[in-house]
């Protein structure tokens, strides 16, 4: 064995945070707790949810120090105590730290129950952390749920899990309930930057961004890939070594492959799906790398260069804008959705899971195609109608004009009326919010005659007519400031669907679903 092979410590647990103060992105559960600590109001059971990673056992080591620390209770321990470096070591008996996957038994929560009620040997507080406590048995908890109805007043339960929905809400009811999020990327890649300076090591920052894109909010996993890396790599870290060792593809290849898409070229989009599987990614990899730079390009094309977060290369920045402007809007969201949709057949069919993703990428190579035909076909059958100010239209006279009904002064253009109406509209809006948007977003025409406003409005919700044909409502509009008079409403009557040639053809190509609103 090599001298000192065994004192090497991973970059995860070597720079866990061992204070508050340490603790990144969980800002809102740091001040909650520290309160807590401060004004002597700690409770008896906490839960902490939230993915793995993202610092639920070690907030849970930190309370524990905070509240044994021989110069505590207090939010910031002195680390040198007694307490305090046995928690950390995992080596102090009042703090027992279980694991739920592997002590999950009735008889394991039993030790707990009659031990709990003795007192402290040395330390202020009794603490047991269980961690994946989803997995405890249907009677442990049934177990567990005694002691916590009547806990001793020294003790304190503290539960990380990552599958909250698993536990019994009898449970969870009596716990102090802290929900983790996942951390931001600019937090991962900060974390990871100060670990290599403290490591005495040079990355690029183009690789520590990458990784803190792929690790998805989990700074463990983060760190873990970072101490793969630094292992294998030969000098300074590159792309092309990540690529090797964690099967994150470098940011142009995902640039390569929707080029291809967008220009529908299968031959080049099978290559590049082939040298993905061929490092050593898997489908399921490929899909959730994918869904990640194909939601990176709608956010480009949606809000432009705001969207880019990180700048990155100038070559990459460019061909990225290019790209979104390409494809557009709809390529986009139909891409993500045939991704989704991708991620559910490889669960159910995981053997056929490469020509799944094939055929997926095939087809989306023709998005385009299909989209150019749907609104092709939508001009030809000129659209749906849009919302319009109607009037009667007498027949011309001989110089053009309609002539003015007897006894009446002649309505005005059908412009000025749309734009009363629009002011009826806009003053009903600003009385009555929730009345006024139903009539706008309802509207299908609208008249204001000489004593009355007539309009016509698409078939309404149950609760949204009540609300319109509601007499005070009614009043209320006839009431307002350049109303004529009464307001009289109408509903379309509903009519069934015309064909949708185009619809189907893309359900059937693709296997979804119409979703109606």
């Amino acid at each position: 064995m090599l001298p000192g092979a065994m004192s090497y410590r991973v970059l995860a647990r070597k720079y866990r945070p061992r204070t508050f103060a340490e603790v990144i992105g969980q800002e809102p559960i740091v001040r909650a707790l520290s309160r807590a600590i401060e004004r002597d109001r700690v409770g008896q059971a906490y839960l902490l949810v939230g993915p793995r990673g993202v610092g639920k056992t070690s907030t849970a080591r930190i309370l524990a120090k905070s509240l044994n620390c021989a110069q505590g209770p207090t939010v910031t321990p002195c680390l040198e105590c007694d307490a305090c470096r046995e928690i950390e070591a995992g080596a102090d008996v009042d703090v027992v730290e279980i694991d739920g996957a592997s002590h999950n038994g009735v008889d394991d929560v039993r030790s707990i129950r009659e031990r709990v009620h003795y007192q402290p040997l040395r330390d202020r507080r009794k603490i047991y952390i269980i961690d994946e406590v989803q997995r405890l048995s249907g009677p442990a908890f049934d177990a567990l749920l005694k002691t916590l109805e009547e806990p001793p007043g020294h003790a304190v339960f503290l539960f990380a899990t990552t599958d909250p929905h698993k536990i019994p809400e009898t449970i969870t009811s009596r716990c102090q309930v802290f929900e983790f999020r996942r951390l931001r990327e600019e937090d991962v890649e900060a974390k990871l930057a100060r670990v290599c300076a403290a490591e005495g090591v040079e990355v690029p920052a183009e690789v520590l961004a990458a990784i803190s894109r792929g690790c998805r909010g989990g700074l463990r996993d983060a760190e873990s890939m970072l101490d793969q890396l630094l292992a294998v790599a030969d000098a300074v870290p590159t792309l092309e070594d990540l690529e090797a060792i964690a099967g994150l593809a470098r940011p142009e290849r995902w640039l390569d492959l929707f080029e291809a898409v967008e220009r529908d070229d299968p031959a080049t989009v099978l290559a590049i799906l082939d040298d993905f599987l061929r490092r050593g990614g898997s489908e399921r990899e490929l899909v959730d790398q994918a869904v990640d730079a194909a939601r990176d390009l709608l956010h480009v094309a949606l809000l432009g260069e705001d969207a880019l977060g990180v700048v990155p290369a100038e070559e990459r920045r460019r061909r990225s804008l290019e790209l979104a402007r390409a494809l557009g809007r709809d390529r986009l969201e139909g891409l993500l959705g045939l991704l989704f949709g991708l991620e559910a057949r490889i669960r159910q069919a995981p053997l056929a899971a490469r020509a799944l993703l094939e055929w997926t990428f095939l087809r989306a190579c023709r998005l385009g195609e299909l989209l150019g035909t749907a609104a092709l076909l939508a001009g030809l059958e000129g659209g749906p109608a849009s919302p319009t100010c109607r009037r009667a239209s007498p027949p011309p006279t001989d110089s053009g004009r309609s002539p003015a009904p007897a006894g009446r002064a002649a309505p005005a253009p059908a412009p000025a009326a749309a734009s009363r109406l629009d002011e009826l509209l806009a003053r009903a809006e600003a009385g009555r919010p929730t009345l006024g948007r139903i009539l706008r977003r309802n509207l299908l025409e609208g008249e204001v005659a000489g004593d009355h406003v007539r309009l016509l409005l698409k078939p309404l919700a149950e609760e949204d007519r009540a609300v319109v044909e509601d007499p005070p409502s009614l009043a209320y509009l006839a009431g307002l400031e350049g109303s004529p008079g009464a307001w009289r409403i109408d509903y379309r009557r509903e009519e069934p669907a015309p064909p949708d040639p185009v619809g189907e053809r893309l359900r059937d190509l693709f296997g979804a679903r119409e979703e109606l609103p």
